[in-house]
């Protein structure tokens, strides 16, 4: 077993030795000078031999000070030499995010080169609908979609949606116009599988039961029929196909809303969960995670503004 003095006692001498003095070396490593004279008395304890003449002043280094200093001098360079190439390594290797595959296809991908060219960062996508164990150092980073907070992990809010009703326009505008719920009984409904255990999941049943508080001919939307997929984005594909009509997230929709390839032919909708940044609260890469979820929260609020600006204008239009 490698036998060592304190690293402190190690790093008192070297600094003391290289400036040839204990106060500057006691500023340098933000101590008091009789904390330096303290560390290396221990140091010559241990090495058996005196490593500094005190007097006279200034302080020179013995024999075994002239021995030891060098050695010491450049491990602790190469020491902190290696330790900047792989800090270097760190900030320039992709940043490893543990996502949903319809958050990763319908949000995230296409706003990657955005991602880079704002903030130089480089994301790896782990995409699955199994949450990561950020503890196991798989993923540096997760973007979970909850009701709620992770209470063991640093854990805050990127996006809240939606479920809105969005179609192609071309099919709004070759069908029936849409001034309330229940005219949208004229069109076909696009369903997808909502997988989570949800008592309460975002499902046209849902649509229909809240929407019948402010119109009772909502009742009359046939939610038994329709397109159904076992996927958010296939649904969102088939609405974008003009297919239908499908109930989706906004935050997954934004982009389409935003460029006018999908129309929300009403305003009515329901709640949805919330996009959470989730990550380690030692986390090593933290500062780039918050810049990331900093840059998420601005591109959720402009296309966020594009949309309504969007939907201003197709509701004059109609």
């Amino acid at each position: 077993m490698r036998k060592l003095p304190p690293l402190n006692a190690l790093r008192a001498f070297e600094a003391a030795s290289r400036h040839m003095s204990f106060a500057r070396a006691a500023e340098e490593l933000a101590v008091t000078p009789t904390a330096i004279s303290h560390q290396i008395r221990l140091l010559e304890e241990i090495t058996g031999q005196a490593l500094f003449r005190r007097r006279p002043r200034p302080i020179t280094l013995t024999d075994a000070g002239e021995r030891l200093f060098p050695v010491l001098r450049d491990g602790l360079d190469r020491f902190a030499a290696t330790l900047a190439g792989l800090r270097a390594d760190a900030d320039h290797s992709p940043l490893v995010v543990s996502t949903t595959t319809a958050f990763a296809s319908r949000w995230l991908v296409p706003r990657l080169a955005r991602l880079k060219s704002d903030l130089d960062l480089t994301l790896e996508i782990d995409a699955s609908e199994t949450p990561a164990n950020l503890r196991s150092g798989t993923a540096d980073f997760a973007i979970r979609y909850r009701r709620t907070a992770i209470a063991d992990l640093e854990c805050h809010e990127m996006a809240r949606d939606r479920f809105v009703p969005v179609m192609s326009p071309a099919l709004l505008d070759a069908g029936p116009p849409v001034a309330g719920p229940v005219d949208l009984a004229t069109y076909p409904l696009i369903h997808f599988r909502w997988k989570r255990p949800d008592l309460d999941p975002p499902t046209w049943e849902r649509f229909v039961t809240e929407a019948r508080r402010f119109d009772p001919a909502a009742a009359e939307i046939d939610v038994t029929t329709g397109l159904r997929f076992s996927e958010e984005p296939h649904a969102i594909e088939a609405a974008l196909a003009g297919q239908g009509v499908a109930l989706v997230s906004d935050v997954l929709v934004q982009r389409e809303l935003a460029q006018g390839s999908l129309v929300r032919p009403l305003d009515f909708s329901i709640d949805g969960l919330v996009f959470y940044v989730a990550y380690l609260a030692d986390a090593p890469r933290r500062g780039a995670i918050e810049s990331f979820l900093l840059w998420a929260r601005d591109e959720v609020a402009e296309a966020a503004d594009r949309t309504s600006l969007q939907d201003t204008a197709t509701a004059a239009c109609q």
